[in-house]
């Protein structure tokens, strides 16, 4: 059995493009303002959700076996009642998901970054062994990203006290990472004008496991197992499945600061 390998995100599009496959597929990405209008952001800056209420395909690349596919299709079934997307598992390898099942690596595109893949190049992989115990988790990991959502260690408010040398060495040293892909998946915080509606949260199955060597305090995060209530949340805001879920979404608050700094990257005025 491989050992539990950590989640990379693909993140090798160019910004512009990403910016542009986000608003084809959602001009939701782009709102920021307090007052539920829109003002245009930076590239670096949008959301990559996909449009509420379409039919997501998802499709296999080659999988192993028909138990291991059916697995992975139960675990991503665990998001269906807090989004308002149709997941559909299709036969063929076309779909607006394609995943692959290759150890040990496991990654994704995140949202609407997908689209950018080539056709016959995956999405997704989950590369954590059927019988690993964290098999299910990695799996809602995963597609979590692919619903849009980002790294919840990466969450601008959550202030973790990394011990950065030792983080380097290990990933460097033990999984061959390059210190460029440490720093995207670890140290990177996302902006704060990015559609963050719900606190911090420890228990989200989009953080990676932190041990206490790994930080300067004495400061840890084990294996997240469930989605927690406040990925739900976020994905309720995101993905409304009815009126009252849509009442309690409001845009987030965008400082004047934010808005002129978007405006500066975009050229826009």
């Amino acid at each position: 059995m491989h050992p539990l390998a950590p989640c990379q995100v693909i993140g090798i599009f160019d910004p512009r493009a990403s910016y542009e496959a986000a608003l084809r597929e959602n001009p939701d990405n782009l709102q920021n303002s307090s007052t539920g209008g829109r003002q245009k952001r930076g590239v670096a800056t949008h959301s990559k959700f996909w449009a509420s209420h379409r039919t997501l395909k998802i499709a296999f690349i080659n999988p192993p076996s028909h138990a291991h596919r059916n697995a992975v299709i139960n675990a991503i079934k665990h998001w269906q009642n807090s989004i308002n997307l149709t997941l559909e598992f299709v036969d063929d390898a076309t779909g607006d998901i394609r995943i692959t099942l290759e150890a040990p690596a496991n990654y994704s595109a995140i949202g609407t970054d997908a689209t950018l893949r080539q056709p016959h190049q995956n999405t997704m992989n989950v590369g954590t062994d059927l019988m690993h115990p964290q098999f299910e988790a990695t799996v809602m990991h995963e597609f979590g990203h692919a619903l849009g959502m980002e790294h919840e260690h990466q969450h601008p408010h959550a202030d973790i006290p990394w011990d950065k040398p030792k983080v380097y060495d290990v990933y460097l040293h033990n999984f061959n990472w390059s210190k460029e892909q440490v720093d995207h998946n670890f140290f990177r915080t996302l902006d704060a004008i990015n559609t963050r509606t719900t606190p911090y949260d420890k228990l989200s199955i989009m953080h990676y496991k932190i041990p206490n060597e790994f930080t300067t305090g004495d400061w840890s995060v084990e294996n997240n197992s469930t989605i927690s209530q406040k990925d739900r949340r976020l994905m309720r805001k995101v993905y409304p499945r009815n009126k009252e879920d849509r009442a309690t979404s409001p845009p987030p608050r965008i400082s004047l600061a934010e808005i002129k700094f978007a405006t500066f990257i975009t050229g826009n005025t």
